[in-house]
């Protein structure tokens, strides 16, 4: 195969940090790697990327993740070994208690590994973050990788990789694996990837013969039938658009068990009210078991990552955040409509 002639990217990882990144992993051989609980296809495809690609040099590293993956990531976990915290708890804590090595992925608190936050934060290892959300929480890491700028945390493990000079271990897989989280994380590449090195990143990956459509096909194209049943139901039936500006979907513990719901069943539902001209802030709630999950997506100048911080005990980014109420389901729809209201008042003087 004939590689592409492309510019060289610009080396933007501080070389500090490069330097004492790779000192450490010269000094370990077994390695941990987590990402935060109910993984995206940023958070599990930097994490088998990373534990590929640290295999591939000869590395012990393991992925641990907090609780179940989503059906919809199955396909690009498929036929790599991981360890899930939920489920296998006393081998995950082993497996953390035997590490030389902690890495975070696309999370930059503990408070975002749910159950396995005390398991990380008492582990007497060094700890590395590789991350792209903002305000980290600097203390916790002895290494730190934090770019907010960049599309997504699969962006930047490419970017340390190439900064590292560590190509040759970047096998088709790992490039799969890097490919679908930038992909998820940027709708495929309709936001947060306005600057051309994104696109670089993208064509090297494809150097190495991923089958794109298939990738495309399965990570932005494919739902089970009751998935596709209940996104349907509560777009029908759920959903309430306020002033013609903002749409607020809500489904209920009962409208779950109505369509047999399972992890990753309501995945993208929170972004289709924007494809209504004239929408620019979208919400969903969803009834879980010990929380109300609340999710927001925007256009233009609002940012939700700050009313996610404020309201339900999230944060994000500017245009794509998320967060958690603990507390009834009507508490939550109702702190939404006094955020409307000041909305109104702020933005349009109602």
């Amino acid at each position: 195969m004939v590689l592409l002639e492309i510019s060289m990217m610009i080396d933007i990882i501080d070389k500090v940090e490069i330097g004492k990144f790779q000192k450490l992993l010269n000094n370990v051989n077994r390695i941990v790697i987590t990402c935060h609980k109910t993984a995206d296809g940023d958070a599990i495809g930097s994490s088998l990327a990373l534990c590929l690609l640290l295999r591939n040099m000869g590395k012990n590293a393991t992925v641990i993740i907090p609780d179940q993956l989503p059906w919809s990531l199955n396909f690009i976990a498929q036929g790599k070994d991981y360890v899930t915290f939920s489920h296998q708890e006393i081998m995950a804590k082993n497996i953390v208690r035997n590490t030389q090595l902690l890495i975070s992925l696309d999370y930059n608190d503990f408070n975002r590994v749910g159950a396995m936050k005390t398991c990380l934060e008492e582990a007497q290892v060094p700890k590395v973050l590789i991350d792209h959300h903002l305000n980290p929480v600097s203390q916790q890491w002895d290494v730190k990788f934090s770019h907010p700028e960049m599309s997504s945390t699969c962006e930047l493990i490419y970017r340390i990789i190439e900064q590292c000079g560590w190509n040759s271990f970047v096998d088709k897989d790992i490039a799969s694996c890097i490919f679908v989280g930038i992909m998820t994380d940027t709708g495929n590449l309709a936001f947060s990837s306005s600057y051309p090195e994104v696109y670089e990143v993208m064509a090297r990956l494809m150097e190495r013969g991923i089958d794109k459509p298939y990738l495309y096909k399965m990570a932005m194209d494919t739902v089970p039938l009751n998935s596709l049943k209940l996104q349907s139901y509560a777009i029908l039936n759920k959903m309430t658009v306020i002033d013609d500006k903002f749409a607020l979907i809500v489904l209920d513990k009962d409208d779950l068990d109505k369509f047999d719901y399972k992890p990753g069943d309501t995945e993208r539902l929170v972004n289709r009210p924007l494809s209504v001209s004239g929408i620019y802030w979208s919400t969903f709630m969803r009834e879980d078991a010990k929380y109300i999950k609340v999710s927001m997506r925007s256009e233009g100048d609002l940012a939700v990552d700050g009313l996610c911080a404020k309201y339900y005990n999230g944060g994000g980014h500017m245009h794509a955040a998320a967060g958690e109420h603990y507390g009834t389901l009507q508490e939550a729809i109702e702190i939404y409509y006094k955020i409307v209201e000041e909305i109104k008042k702020t933005k349009f003087n109602n």
